[in-house]
């Protein structure tokens, strides 16, 4: 299959792997839909949702309130007392549901395309490889639920999802995955997300280097999982943490969408869809929370 080429000193490939969402992909993913049922993949974004012990809570707080209106609106003369709400929101950028940008992770200072990760990142964000660079995403998805096919609700902490499991499923449901595939990975752990237990945010099963390499191989353009940070945690090799991030951010330009919402789907056995994402254009962003759809 054809692979992404990576950037050269010359001209900095500022999209990765989505150079594969040609048009004829696109088109065939939107005949995938048939009976226009569509299916949220995000949570719900609240202070009360789990984050990482390193990441501030998100803080919502009214801006202007329905009142308040009224009485400006008063004081020039309005009859009909318009009344509005807004809100002021302080937000982590890689909150609930969201897409890692390629600039998010680097490894030895370097990112995606070679890229001086230290001067890449300025006091303005991202100077290449932000969430602005992002194009929407539109193509086929393919669900791989790993709990299911191992007969378990949810999968332990530190379970390693293989190559195996993922390939049994597809043989199974008679699915492949094609380049320009969106994967995302069903563990179940999402149930600790609902409960808020603290376990969501310490550790969590996840796919490791062998999973990512061969996943990177079928050349998908976004892996999604839903837990806090796609990598199984504990490591495989402590001394290699993340190494998911790597292969797919650094190494072959894929995105990562961390905290999706399977449940609805697993439930329902949908397994092949038309995916759908667009990302906030967030200049020099390296992750915004996002809410992607699936319809079949």
């Amino acid at each position: 299959m054809e692979k992404p080429d990576m950037a050269t000193t010359n001209e900095i490939d500022e999209i990765g792997a989505m150079k594969l969402l040609t048009p004829d992909r696109i088109r065939s993913a939107a005949a995938l839909v048939k009976h226009g049922k569509i299916y949220s993949l995000g949570q719900v974004l609240e202070p009360s949702m789990p984050h990482l012990p390193r990441h501030p809570p998100l803080v919502v707080a009214p801006f202007t309130t329905p009142y308040q209106s009224q009485r400006r609106w008063e004081k020039r003369g309005a009859k009909n007392l318009p009344g509005t709400a807004s809100e002021r929101v302080e937000v982590n950028t890689h909150s609930g549901t969201h897409i890692d940008a390629l600039g998010h992770w680097s490894n030895c200072n370097r990112s995606y395309g070679e890229l001086d990760a230290k001067e890449n990142y300025t006091e303005n964000g991202l100077a290449h490889l932000g969430l602005e660079r992002i194009p929407p995403i539109v193509t086929r998805g393919i669900l791989i639920d790993v709990a299911g096919q191992q007969g378990k609700a949810m999968l332990a902490a530190g379970a390693v999802v293989t190559v195996r499991d993922i390939q049994s499923f597809l043989e199974d449901h008679r699915l492949s995955i094609a380049q320009g595939d969106v994967v995302l990975l069903h563990t179940g752990w999402s149930k600790l997300w609902k409960q808020r237990d603290l376990r969501y945010c310490e550790t969590e099963p996840g796919p490791g280097r062998d999973t990512a390499t061969w996943l990177a191989d079928q050349c998908i353009v976004a892996l999604g999982t839903d837990t806090m940070a796609v990598d199984v945690d504990p490591p495989e090799d402590p001394a290699y943490p993340r190494v998911v991030h790597q292969i797919m951010l650094v190494e072959r330009g894929i995105h990562l969408i961390e905290n999706l919402y399977l449940d609805e789907m697993v439930c329902e056995k949908v397994y092949e869809f038309l995916f759908i994402l667009a990302t906030p254009k967030l200049k020099g962003g390296s992750a915004f929370p996002v809410e992607p759809i699936a319809i079949v």
